[in-house]
């Protein structure tokens, strides 16, 4: 067997096997197109995963693929859809996944003849039409056969790409264009400067989901084969020669005679400075071989999913696995430069010593379970990606909630990065300035007037401080029973990391705020739900009704305090009742027009399956799990089910196939379900640890499990123990076993400790952590 031993960003070097390419089990364009249910016909914008097929590095910062036609400025919903048949270029800044669209900025198009008419004026002459079937895309790599005859490849370094253009035998000039007018969502300023064989620039966008975000990207581009004509443009004029051009209409062109038919492009970009982008691009591509970058972003890719290694069960099934593990690794996004180099929240330079700057974290969704899977797999990463957040809040006033470059975002609620910092240290990401990150924690979690730049890090702290609860507004809802939740989450994964680093006060402190979830707790109706200015719930009760809550609704968040499930479920009416409600939950999926059901495609409902762990029926949990993932994740082009959120509901997806789920943020260690593989091996930095399955895929019930030989009955393994072990059984059964044995640990203060009643349950002095 042949190895071949790889240096990238995040490993000093690693050596792999060659005959190891879990790269051709991924399938870029899941996600592309929608999840359509039995019946529709018409799609709805949470229908798409919103992923997009492009060349990209794990966790990379140049994203290079193909754009929606003519989007429109401020539209949210401008994404790249498998079934368009037109692009206005391929871009180098993309998301994957996101609700909003954002990025998109230097769109590159190849085009026959020479631009007469301004682009930014006369957009329908320079729009490319394509089949497309005619798309091809693997990890690191993207391709398209334009209906012009040219045939597009790209791929790409972490910072850095290469395209390799072939035009056809006729059609007059072949033209390179660089229209800087348009993003996906708003272009507010932009400078072209072209100079014979290369162009360079900045752009400025922002605006994502209407808010006040701005970021500026920096780019080069390069041509290898010397030009016979070239250009720079604005709305007005076509000029022909070396120049530039300000404005948010500007761009540039560079032209080849006929005779010239392969065009070899290579691009890079920095959020510092040109100077940078050229940097990154002569120490990350210094040569012109297309095929040799291609070849080694496909050898970064299988050294990275091999992390871990499925066997056993179908194509298909492997296929739907390797694709979400390939979707979950591609963000949050390298920010800093290969000199170290970013902009902080500061808007200053700042260094990166021995470490990755990253950017790009949806907060809101990413802190459930995805932190944890990159973590767990790559502690360095981990660690890097936590000390991102301390640099943030050091530099922009307070830890981000959603942060996109080196801006707040300002969109969607709660304190976030208080989850992802104590999730990535619960699983074994250490390298990074706890006792900063402690203080950044302290800080958003007791001071009203904390900010992330612009934004504040828990708007109405002192009215949660005060009273334990936010108060809804029922003339202008804005989701406070949501928010309270999630400042409740908050404040456990501020506790379990106090305790962590052997700060009990504080650790105690905060547990006692954590139980601020029973403030909205009605007892009447035994549901989650909002109080008013005067502390009196809202009238007209309906468990599937969204007031009061962001993106969800009374039903799903009531299960939304995965630390205290024990808690939760005596408070619904014990494990009979909560065993009925949650069985009327999963009768059917919901949807985002409302209902009282179960809703994978949004982050609140994802710890939901497991709950059956916690009242004494965990063979419900190893159905709907296992139903879900038959239902709602395949390997078509809609097989996932909505916004795939920067890679959120591939990681959901990645643990449930896994059979171990990380239920509690901020503490280390899963609950479980029956596997989907029959052999796992998982690589934790230097450690493997197998699961194997007997009997997996076809059989859905767990019969035993076992961890290095001790038998496990309380369907959860703590992270200091997995960590360790070598090998993970599950005994698989086509029939329940429904002896419930013991229940998973909650977290609890003293006074609220719970201790449900229910004679299938054996309930021993751990259900409930002091």
């Amino acid at each position: 067997m042949k190895y071949s031993c790889i240096a990238i960003l995040f490993i000093s070097s690693v050596c792999m096997a060659q005959s190891v390419d879990l790269a051709s089990k991924v399938d870029p364009f899941i996600g592309t197109s929608a999840a359509l249910t039995k019946g529709e016909t018409v799609p709805r914008i949470d229908q798409y995963g919103n992923t997009l097929p492009g060349a990209v590095r794990p966790f990379g910062m140049l994203y290079w693929g193909p754009d929606a036609v003519n989007p429109i400025p401020g539209n949210r919903n401008n994404f790249y859809r498998f079934d368009d048949t037109s692009t206005r270029g391929f871009s180098l800044t993309h998301m994957s996944g996101p609700g909003c669209s954002i990025y998109g900025e230097v769109p590159m198009l190849p085009i026959l003849g020479v631009p007469s008419e301004p682009p930014p004026w006369e957009p329908a002459p320079y729009e490319a039409k394509f089949n497309p079937k005619d798309q091809a895309a693997e990890p690191g790599y993207y391709a398209v056969k334009l209906s012009s005859g040219i045939y597009v490849q790209l791929t790409a370094e972490v910072r850095s790409g290469i395209a390799e253009i072939q035009f056809p035998a006729t059609g007059g000039v072949h033209t390179i264009l660089v229209d800087l007018s348009r993003n996906l969502i708003r272009v507010n300023d932009a400078e072209v400067h072209l100079q014979g064989r290369m162009i360079t620039g900045s752009v400025t966008g922002g605006e994502m989901c209407g808010k006040q975000n701005h970021y500026r990207v920096y780019f080069v581009m390069q041509v290898e084969e010397e030009p016979t004509k070239v250009g720079t443009f604005n709305e007005i004029q076509v000029t022909q020669g070396d120049g530039s051009r300000q404005g948010t209409n500007s761009g540039a062109y560079i032209s080849f005679p006929q005779a010239i038919r392969t065009v070899h492009v290579k691009v890079a970009i920095s959020f510092v400075s040109v100077a940078n982008a050229k940097l990154n691009l002569n120490q990350e591509i210094p040569g012109w071989d297309f095929e040799t970058v291609r070849r080694d972003a496909r050898a970064v890719w299988n050294q990275v999913l091999g992390h871990v290694q499925v066997h056993g069960g179908s194509e298909v099934q492997q296929r739907i696995f390797y694709t979400a593990l390939y979707h979950a690794l591609l963000h949050p996004s390298t920010f800093s430069d290969v000199n170290g180099e970013y902009l902080g929240f500061d808007g200053q330079l700042h260094h990166a010593r021995g470490r990755i700057q990253y950017a790009n974290y949806s907060g809101w969704d990413i802190y459930r379970c995805q932190v944890q899977l990159i973590t767990m797999l790559m502690p360095k990463v981990g660690s890097d990606m936590a000390q991102s957040l301390v640099a943030d809040a050091e530099q922009g006033g307070g830890l981000p909630i959603w942060s996109m470059a080196n801006e707040e975002g300002g969109f969607m609620v709660g304190d976030s990065s208080d989850q992802m910092l104590a999730s990535i240290y619960a699983f074994g990401g250490s390298e990074f300035d706890t006792k900063a990150a402690l203080k950044a924690m302290l800080h958003g979690a007791n001071d009203p007037d904390a900010h992330s730049q612009w934004d504040v890090e828990r708007p109405n702290l002192k009215e949660y401080l005060r009273q334990g609860f936010l108060a809804e507004d029922a003339a202008n809802p804005y989701g406070a029973a949501s928010i309270t939740l999630e400042y409740a989450n908050a404040d456990f994964a501020i506790s379990q990391f106090a305790k962590a680093l052997g700060d009990s006060a504080t650790a105690q402190t905060f547990l006692k705020r954590s139980a601020n979830w029973r403030t909205i707790f009605d007892p009447d109706t035994r549901y989650i739900r909002p109080r008013d200015r005067d502390g009196k719930f809202l009238p007209g009760f309906n468990p599937g009704s969204g007031i009061g809550f962001v993106e969800g609704n009374s039903s799903q968040y009531t299960w939304m305090v995965p630390y205290d499930l024990s808690g939760v479920i005596a408070a619904v009416g014990g494990s009979e009742e909560a065993n009925a409600r949650l069985d009327q939950y999963f009768s059917q999926y919901g949807t985002w027009r409302g209902g009282p059901y179960f809703l994978i495609e949004n982050e609140p409902s994802f710890c939901d399956p497991w709950i059956f762990n916690w009242t004494g029926r965990p063979w419900r949990a190893q159905e709907v799990v296992r139903k879900t993932l038959v239902d709602l994740f395949t390997d078509a082009r809609g097989g996932i089910p909505g916004n795939d959120d920067l890679g959120a509901t591939s990681a959901w997806a990645v643990f449930a196939q896994l059979g171990i789920y990380p239920e509690i943020p901020g503490v280390g260690g899963f609950t479980l379900n029956s596997p989907i593989f029959p052999e796992v091996t998982l690589k934790l930095g230097a450690h493997e640890v197998s699961i194997l399955a007997n009997g997996a895929p076809d059989k859905v019930y767990v019969k035993e499990i076992a961890l290095d030989d001790r038998s496990i009955t309380n369907w959860w393994i703590p992270w200091s123990e997995f960590s360790q072990a070598k090998q993970l059984d599950f005994t698989l059964s086509a029939v329940p076993d429904k002896a419930a044995g013991h229940i998973p640990p909650s977290f609890a203060p003293a006074e609220h400790e719970s201790r449900l009643q229910h004679p299938s349950v054996d309930h021993d002095l751990q259900a409930s952590v002091r």
